[in-house]
Parts: C-alpha cells; structure tokens; sequence
C-alpha cells in the first residue's frame, strides 16, 4: 500500500527554492572566481609592462635596428618622423610599408626587430606603482590588485560554505516536484518522499547560520567589487608590501636573485628546506623566504640585510617554522626602544603569542615565558640579571642590532654569550655588521661560527675579497634594496651648503677656541632662531614638503637642538624621541604621526629614533648636523626608506661651509668607503682604512680647524 505523503505548499516550496539557488548559485561564482581576478591582474600588469617597456624603448634610437647590417633604410623612417624603437612599437606592417623607400620585406622584418624588442624588454619591465603619476594601465592594475587582494579571503569563504553544505544544489533540485501541483501529481512515491525531505531541508537552511553567512559572504564580494579605482590606491598607499608581494607571487615582479653572493651548491641545499609557515599570518617575498631557510638550515647566522628589508619578518617566519615543529620557547633580545615593535610585529605577522620581559617585574614576566612558552622579548640591559634563571633550553635565540654587542668585555655581551649556551639556533640581525673595524664583524662571526671565524682573522689583509666572501657564505648573508626591492622608490640626498654668517662665526671661533667639539658641531644651532641658517633653511624644506603633500623626519645628535627644531616648526611637531622617552611613548608619537597631516614634523634624536623603528608615513629627512659614524645615518634614512615605502624619499643633510660640517663629511665619507668595502654585498676584506680611534681624529679636528680659522685671520688682517 502507497504511503500517503504530504505536499509541501507549492508558493512555500518556490519560495525556499528560489531564495537557496540564489544562496547557492551567487556562492558558487564567487568560490570560482579566483582564477578569473588572477587573469585580469596578470592582463593589467602585462598591459603596464608594455607601457613602461614602450617608454622605454622611447629612449633608444631607432638606428639600432640596424645593428645587425639588415639593410634596412633609416633615413627613409627619419624622414617619416619615426627617430626612435618607441614609435614603431604599435605600427603595423601595413603602415611601414607605406613609408616612401620601405618596401612590404623590409616592413616585416623591422616588426620581427621591434617585436623581439619589446617582448625582451616588457619581460624584465619593473613595476613600480606610483599614486602620484596615474595612468589607464597603471589604475588598471592597481585595481585588478585590489580586487585579488581583498577578493581571495572572500572566495575562500564562499568555498568553505559550499563545502559545509555539499547538498545544496541535490535539494534545490529534489524540491521541484512539491513547486507545482501539476509536477506532484505525476511524481513516484520516491520523488515526493524526497520532494519533501528536500524542502524541509531546504526552509532550515534559508534561516540557519550557514545563509546568514553566506548572504554576509555575497554583500562583501558586492561591495569590494563596487569599489572604485581611488579606493585601490588608498588601499595600496595603506598596504603596498601586500601589492608587491601579490606581484611578486603571480610572478610579475622581477628581482635579482635572493641568494646573491652565495655559491651555487650552498644556494641549492638551502632552497630545499621544507618551510612551515603555518603559524604565519603575513606573506613573504622571495628573497625573504630564502633568508628564513637560510637561517633554519645554516642554524647560526648573521643576517645582514640592508635596513628595511624586513630582517624582523625573517626572524619570525624562522620561529613559525620552528614552533610546527615541536618547539615552544624563543627569546628575542634587541635595545629596548624597540621592544614593543617586536611584540606588535609578532602579534601582527603571526599567531605566537609574546611577552615583554623587562622593568622592575621582568623576573614574573620570565617565569610566566618559562611556563607558557611563546616569544620572549627582552632587552640587553634586562637580560644581564636574566642569566641565572637561564636553567632550560629553547627553540632560537634572535639578537636584533646585534653590532650592540661588539665589544667582548662588556656586560652585556657575556649575558648574551650565556644565553647563546640554550639553544642551537642563533640569529644575530643587523643592518650595519661593520661599523669602524672589521674585527667588529669578525667576533660577531666568532660568536656564531669560530670555525669560519679562525678562517677569515687571517684574510683580513689578502686583497681577494671574492674568496673571503665564499668563506663567510655559510654565517653570513646580506642582501640589499636595489638586489631585491625593484619597486623602491628613488632616494634622493641632498646636501644643502649654507654660509656662516657673523653671529654664527663669531660663535663658532668661540667653540674652536675653546677646543668644545660638541659645541663646534652645533654650528648654526648655537644662536638665536632668528639667525640660524639652518634654522632658516630647515623652515623652507618643511614648508616645500607640507605643499607636496608630505611629512618630515628630523634628526639631530643633540638634545637642544631638537627643543630648538620643536620651537620653529610650533603646532606641527611630534616628539622630541629622545633616549628617555619609553618604548610604549614612541610607538604612541610614531602612531600620531602616521595618523597626522601633510607638513607634520617627527622630531628625534638619531641614536633614539634613527634604531628599529618604521616611519614610511615620512618621504622627508633632515638631518641637522653631520653625524660621526655612516651607520647612524644610514639606520636614521631607513626608518623612512624601507619596504613599504611609496614615494620618493629626500634626504636633507643641513651643512655649513668653513665649518666641521666639511671635515665631518669627510671622516663620514672614508668611514662608508670601508663599509662598502669589506661588508657590502656579504663581502669583507683587508683592512686598508685603519681605523683611527675617535678619541684622536677629534683632537686632529679641532687642531686643523684652529689653524684654519688663525690662517684665515691673517689673510684678512
């Protein structure tokens, strides 16, 4: 006997059809639309690259498609106007041979030429994305970008849901029976049972959790793709490494490769390493991946990047790797106005959880690391009364600035050197491993190394550096900006030469003939606002940069001068950062002043400010004096110019002629000479620039600008 079931009510039945196809269907392009918005990226980008390779091309004359002796007739293309390759990039055959003395072979080998051209030349093309200098294929691109960015996560959702309910589309399909009586009265008994199973399947799903999801997913997908192009370039200018990295990842941006400098078979062996990056929440570039198999495989290693590379990024996907695979505790040690960068930098790239160990309860704040495990983040001063509680072993050890701890003898170094004892993994992180000596960089590959070390101490004269390159491949690797950052904008430094005038030399005769070296370097600040030159000169800058839309860093060694910085640029300064101002403070100030205007002026002394901090938001940078070593200005440059960074970064350097400022520019000169030497590149070598002790190229300072000032004296007398 038949089973009497119940119809569902036929407008209920459309009703709940409808609104799940809809759910369904709307669901199903998002979760296959991934592929799609890569094609439109990759189609935007070629179309760029064609831009800048037909700019490009623009600039090579047209003479050269003759190179090879084609016979080819360029006084004939002359006189039609075409002098250079750009021109006949998007000139058809048909065209040329319309040119008076090109005949139809001539025409198509020239297209063969140019054609081979262009495809060489869009190949390698850099994309570099300028907000300032918009374009139909730049906007493309960004916006195509964009749409992948932000569109991924939400195809990724709707996949998910489809995945969660698997038998949307059988329902929709089964329920068709109950949606007409017509269709119910000729269905089997076997099409009604499932006819009605489906809608009562079907009037759950259309009110549970998985449709408000779902409707949730498809508004989002609507209105990111709603948005329009100025949307995209706010978010780029907001999230440009991201931009980068997408390009990077659809293989659309082209850089040298990661492992420059290294020998082939090492290069290998390293890229092989199966890298975990499971507790990561941040995508890394290529070079940044090598650097953190680098670091897993070689295990004890100096990391020299460039400043703004990323090392910190490095340094966490190394620990994420290392906790997928069992490890629990690492330790973190770097100066301690950067400690609260590192906590936000981990809490931002992964899912490890971090603690701050320092002040008067860092002794809770170890115990509760021991416990609990996570990232411990200490800083040098803190770890010295750290040591004896050092009774366990952990995962790495991440020194950052680690030319920190170049001296043997110091405190610090023997507390690090203890620590060093708990584990096999040791990272030291810096951007300057040579300061003043080589024998700096040697210890620090001593403390890592002491077999490559051992090595390299009887190197230092030979004048090979590719061989002591080779020797320091396996502790030691550096790449930098122009290797691996193709999209950087430009770095443009200037030297703004000012003349003393009378108070200003009248005040510093006063300070040379005192001998007073921190005086004489304060030339131009010394005085009164109202006649300083540089005062002057810093006002027109900050003024030229609040019309162009942009923020300004200041750096100065000395604490008065940057009151005196504050007092001239009044309402629209931030700071001072000086050594005093805590860790959680200057992350606040760097905070307001991303958040601040055109024309805001961040003001910090350069050992404080210029160390482990990220300030893209500023595209200007002035320093007031001559600093003594290249590092520190080379750390304070990279706060602003570093991975992240949008525009052009211009560099001021306030200097005064007849003063200390030329002398310091020399010493600072000879100083990067050395550095560029021995460390650039994973490279060091003989020590031909001894290093003069600071104590006696001051005194050799002050006694030449003595006898230069007596000597101008007599000439005027």
């Amino acid at each position: 006997m038949a089973t009497n079931i119940a119809r569902p009510d036929k407008h209920e039945a459309k009703r709940v059809s409808q609104q799940a196809s809809m759910l369904y269907n709307n669901l199903n392009n998002i979760a296959t639309s991934y592929d799609a918005l890569v094609r439109s990226a990759i189609q935007s980008a070629s179309g760029m690259q064609s831009k800048v390779a037909k700019n490009e091309l623009s600039q090579i004359d047209v003479e050269v498609i003759n190179a090879n002796k084609e016979g080819i007739r360029i006084s004939a293309l002359k006189e039609a106007g075409i002098n250079n390759i750009g021109q006949l990039c998007n000139l058809p055959a048909g065209r040329l041979s319309a040119i008076n003395g090109i005949g139809h072979q001539t025409a198509i080998k020239i297209r063969r030429i140019v054609d081979e051209m262009q495809k060489a030349v869009s190949s390698t093309a850099k994309l570099k994305i300028d907000p300032k200098t918009r374009n139909a294929e730049q906007d493309s691109l960004v916006h195509g970008l964009y749409n992948l960015r932000h569109g991924n996560s939400i195809c990724k959702q709707a996949q998910g849901l489809l995945a969660s309910q698997p038998l949307v589309s059988v329902n929709v399909s089964a329920v068709t029976p109950a949606t007409g009586s017509f269709k119910w009265t000729f269905a089997n008994s076997a099409a009604k049972s499932a006819a009605a199973q489906a809608f009562a399947y079907l009037q759950w799903l259309i009110t549970s959790d998985f449709a408000i999801q779902a409707q949730q997913c498809i508004l989002t997908w609507q209105n990111m793709a709603a948005r329009k192009v100025t949307d995209a370039y706010k978010d780029f200018e907001q999230n440009p490494v991201q931009y980068y990295t997408l390009l990077e990842s659809l293989g659309l941006s082209h850089s040298k490769q990661s492992s420059v400098g290294m020998p082939e078979g090492l290069a290998e062996y390293i890229e092989k390493y199966p890298l975990d990056l499971r507790h990561m929440q941040t995508e890394l570039r290529h070079y940044q991946n090598f650097g953190t198999k680098y670091i897993l495989v070689q295990q004890r290693v100096l990391l020299g990047d460039e400043m703004g590379l990323g090392k910190t990024i490095q340094a966490l996907a190394a620990i994420a790797d290392l906790k997928s695979r069992g490890h629990t505790h690492f330790l973190v040690v770097c100066p301690a106005s950067v400690l609260v960068n590192w906590q936000r930098e981990t809490e931002k790239h992964t899912d490890i959880s971090s603690i701050i160990i320092h002040g008067w309860d860092k002794g809770e704040e170890f115990a509760y690391w021991q416990q609990y495990g996570g990232v411990g983040i200490t800083n040098y001063e803190s770890l010295i009364g750290l040591t004896d509680a050092m009774t366990f072993d952990f995962g790495a050890l991440v020194v950052d600035e680690a030319h920190f701890v170049k001296n043997p003898d110091a405190q610090r170094t023997k507390a690090l050197l203890v620590a060093a004892k708990r584990t096999q993994r040791i990272l030291y992180m810096t951007g300057t491993p040579l300061e003043n000596r080589v024998d700096e960089m040697c210890f620090l590959v001593d403390c890592l190394r002491p077999d490559i070390a051992s090595k390299i101490s009887t190197m230092k004269t030979l004048v090979n550096t590719e061989k002591f390159k080779m020797e320091l491949a396996p502790v030691y690797l550096r790449r930098v900006r122009d290797d691996v950052l193709v999209e950087l904008p430009d770095l443009i430094e200037n030297e703004d030469w000012l003349e003393l005038n009378t108070n200003e030399m009248l005040s510093y005769r006063k300070a040379v003939a005192d001998g007073n070296f921190m005086a004489m370097r304060r030339v131009s600040w010394d005085v009164d606002l109202s006649v300083s030159s540089k005062a002057a000169r810093l006002l027109e800058i900050c003024e030229e940069a609040k019309e162009s839309g942009r923020k300004i860093l200041v750096f100065s060694f000395f604490r008065d001068t940057l009151q005196k910085v504050c007092e001239l640029v009044g309402e629209n300064a931030i700071g001072p950062i000086t050594g005093d101002v805590s860790t959680e403070m200057r992350q606040e100030l760097i905070d307001e002043f991303g958040a601040a205007p055109a024309g805001t002026v961040l003001v910090a002394q350069v050992q404080a400010g210029g160390v482990g901090l990220n300030i893209q938001a500023a595209s200007v940078v002035i320093f007031c004096e001559p600093q003594i070593k290249p590092s520190l200005e080379t750390q304070a440059i990279s706060r602003a110019y570093r991975m992240g960074q949008v525009h052009d970064v211009l560099v001021h350097r306030l200097l005064c002629v007849n003063s200390i400022d030329l002398r310091m520019m020399d010493i600072l000169m000879r100083k990067q000479t050395e550095f560029d030497t021995y460390a650039e590149d994973s490279v060091a070598g003989n020590e031909s620039l001894a290093a003069m002790s600071e104590g006696k190229w001051i005194k050799e300072v002050i006694e030449l600008e003595r006898q230069r000032l007596e000597l101008n004296l007599e000439g005027t007398d």
